[in-house]
């Protein structure tokens, strides 16, 4: 029985034993020690010109950004919602001031609706910007309170009423005397904001 085996396939066999070595000596002796660092390489420098790009672009687009910011500043600037003053004992003293003011144009008997008194409030949590908080205390009768109370809240700079407490008061009278009401006893806090920055906000979930 003749052999199969032919001169010729073993020269095929040589030839890809061969190329499998030189693929080997290609993949170990070249390609990691010379293609593959040049390929990174090349990558390296292509992201630096990206990022030059976007640098220049960047730089070419600082003006207009600088003329927005500014723009951004005078509408800050001219801003009515915050307070005038920058010093809280200042901005507290002019609170103060104003909740008199609104007690005198809406009050018209003293014996009706008069302040017992307001005083600065340093408590609370801290905000986006800071806060200037007095405690008022009025004996006013509703309507009049009613008006005051509007008018704090309807003016620029913007101020705020809340923690608002409203006691009934009980007074002696004599029998057979006209029954009169005696004004409610009311407290509050009245609240401005400083241009100021204050406690940044947490970070929301969405952003982590």
């Amino acid at each position: 029985m003749a052999s199969r085996w032919q001169p010729k396939d073993g020269r095929f066999l040589a030839v890809v034993i061969l190329l499998i070595l030189l693929l080997l000596v290609y993949l170990i002796g070249i390609h990691w020690w010379f293609v593959a660092p040049h390929m990174q390489f090349r990558a390296d420098m292509q992201d630096l010109r990206d990022q030059q790009l976007r640098f220049r672009q960047s730089a070419a687009q600082k003006p207009e950004i600088e003329q927005r910011l500014a723009s951004i500043h005078q509408r800050e600037q001219n801003n009515q919602a915050f307070l005038t003053d920058t010093d809280q004992n200042a901005a507290s003293a002019w609170l103060i001031q104003r909740l008199n003011q609104a007690i005198t144009d809406h009050a018209k008997d003293e014996k009706r609706c008069s302040s017992n008194g307001a005083q600065p409030y340093t408590g609370g949590e801290e905000e986006l910007y800071k806060h200037v908080t007095v405690q008022a205390r009025l004996r006013c009768d509703l309507e009049p309170l009613a008006a005051i109370l509007y008018d704090l809240e309807n003016s620029k700079p913007y101020l705020f009423v809340d923690q608002i407490m409203i006691y009934k008061q009980q007074s002696y009278q004599p029998p057979g005397s006209k029954v009169t009401a005696s004004p409610l006893d009311v407290r509050f806090n009245l609240t401005g904001y400083l241009r100021q920055p204050g406690k940044a906000p947490p970070p929301s979930k969405a952003s982590k």
